[in-house]
């Protein structure tokens, strides 16, 4: 894309309307990978009717934005299953792993690089291109980079953003700000914040430490928690395997625990759990359960 077109997209996009017609446009990509996957409708018309009315929510969507139109390219979709992980090269070289129970669409071409992280986690090592910024979108928010490794997590209503190398920035997708770079982290930060865009949401916020190395830990089958609830690190635990570990009903979920934990080995892991509770546990017809 030339320098004067981004400028005139940028300035196209500046207005909320417009910004939220993109938004719905890089939906749409990823309902066109399911369609482009799907086998062929048993009825001719229909299935032209079907695709006939796809494109022209497309067109009705970008409107009159022809730089837009012009960025647009089949979108394409990776999910994992519980338990699951994915790692697959972009069509601009750039890697994405895909963690447990996660979801991402991408639409990548010449000119534009975009995924969006619908839920769960990935993590990025981005081919450099100053000219062509890499963007995730997870939430309310746009993270660019134009050539770096880094991590994003959306779960629970809460985006963590972790930079392993190069610098990420962190951008608001919505509203009257929408462009609008909110914060800007170098490698070894990491940056917690709500998923939905508030004006005020990044007052008091500030990214904390964290080793390059432990910034996407989870491809290793390793998880690390920090004071948080017994509640998040078992649903979280329980993203990785299919049976399921469950909590006595005892007040146990809201106490606080700072763990590290490989998750390869399940029985090993609620056996490190157990023992850093100090909890005892019950086999139950529905799965393992932590007891005090």
């Amino acid at each position: 894309m030339l320098a004067e077109e981004r400028q005139a997209f940028d300035e196209w996009r500046a207005d909320p309307r417009n910004q939220a017609a993109l938004d719905a446009m890089h939906e749409l990509w990823g309902e066109l990978a399911i369609l482009k996957d799907a086998p062929p409708p048993t009825r001719a018309r229909r299935g032209g009717v079907q695709l006939a009315v796809v494109a022209a929510l497309v067109l009705a969507v970008v409107g009159g934005g022809s730089i837009a139109v012009s960025m647009l390219a089949a979108g394409n979709t990776i999910r994992t299953e519980a338990g699951q992980q994915k790692t697959q090269s972009l069509p601009d070289g750039s890697l994405v792993a895909v963690n447990v129970a996660s979801r991402i669409s991408y639409a990548i071409n010449e000119t534009h690089r975009f995924v969006r992280l619908k839920e769960g986690e990935a993590a990025f090592s981005v081919k450099a291109s100053l000219e062509h910024p890499f963007i995730v979108k997870a939430g309310d928010y746009e993270l660019r980079a134009t050539g770096t490794a880094f991590n994003v997590r959306q779960r629970d209503g809460r985006i963590e953003v972790a930079v392993g190398k190069g610098r990420v920035s962190v951008c608001s997708a919505v509203g009257p700000n929408a462009g609008v770079t909110l914060a800007s982290l170098e490698a070894g930060q990491l940056l917690t914040f709500p998923s939905t865009y508030s004006s005020s949401a990044f007052a008091d916020l500030r990214p904390t430490d964290i080793a390059p190395e432990d910034v996407s830990e989870w491809r290793e089958r390793v998880v690390t928690y920090e004071d948080a609830s017994v509640r998040d690190v078992v649903r979280d635990f329980n993203r990785y395997f299919d049976k399921k570990l469950l909590v006595a009903p005892s007040g146990l979920e809201d106490r606080r625990v700072t763990i590290r934990l490989q998750v390869e080995d399940r029985d090993r892991a609620i056996a490190t759990l157990a023992e850093l509770l100090n909890v005892g546990v019950r086999q139950t017809p529905d799965g393992e359960m932590l007891v005090e």
